[in-house]
């Protein structure tokens, strides 16, 4: 079992835990439109998510072939928000094997901690949503003045909240940020295959691929080589 020789597990959310694209590219195409702005596609959007609110939306505007201001883009940023706050967990679902591996993990006393670069408010509206909050000891989603993935402080902050170590520590992501984060806080690092990202999950350097997050807790090294 992969999990078992670690003390703590930490989990990307949107990519990892959760297929979250759908009201990503809903709520986005909704403060575009609200601009007088055209929509992106939902395929490229998927390529779009994960740096957060602000990055999505400087990706929507660059690929539209908007000129950015300071001001348009708080303003949709501010919209987005709003928007997927009320609205983000429509089509949203877990991916197969999160909830029983969140679960099983929690059974088994290990600490499991959430680490998003997605807004703190819009991860703990999605883990209650998905009724599994009560699975997950800390969950620390981007705050102001912490620094986003591939910084690596929010993963340093988020195993100093569960009480571990770095070496004690399993990250679980799906993106480039994922791994340098991991590497710049001295954690390993696993990435799932199915994540949305332009290189395969193998191209990106991480310690293992697993195919689903049922691997971490089933009998026998079902990791393949990074």
């Amino acid at each position: 079992m992969i999990a078992a020789g670690y003390s703590a597990v930490v989990f990307d959310l949107d990519g990892t835990v959760a297929d979250t694209a759908q009201d990503i590219h809903a709520s986005l195409v909704t403060s575009l439109a609200a601009k007088g702005l055209p929509p992106v596609d939902l395929d490229s959007t998927r390529l779009m998510i994960g740096g957060g609110p602000q990055l999505l939306v400087e990706r929507a505007l660059d690929r539209l072939g908007v000129t950015t201001d300071t001001r348009l883009v708080r303003s949709l940023v501010t919209a987005f928000h709003d928007d997927y706050l009320a609205n983000g967990d429509r089509h949203a679902t877990l991916y197969d094997g999160a909830e029983s591996t969140l679960r099983q993990l929690h059974a088994m006393g290990t600490r499991v901690g959430l680490c998003s670069n997605k807004p703190d408010d819009l991860c703990r509206m999605l883990t209650r949503s998905f009724n599994i909050d009560r699975y997950i000891d800390e969950t620390l989603g981007s705050t102001p003045g912490m620094p986003k993935k591939p910084d690596p402080a929010p993963l340093l902050a988020i195993i100093e909240r569960l009480g571990v170590t770095p070496k004690d520590t399993l990250y679980v992501g799906d993106s480039d940020a994922d791994v340098k984060a991991a590497r710049a806080a001295g954690i390993t690092v696993m990435l799932v295959s199915y994540g949305d990202t332009l290189r395969h999950a193998s191209q990106l350097g991480a310690d293992g691929v697993i195919d689903s997050l049922a691997d971490l807790v089933r009998p026998g090294p079902l990791a393949r080589s990074a």
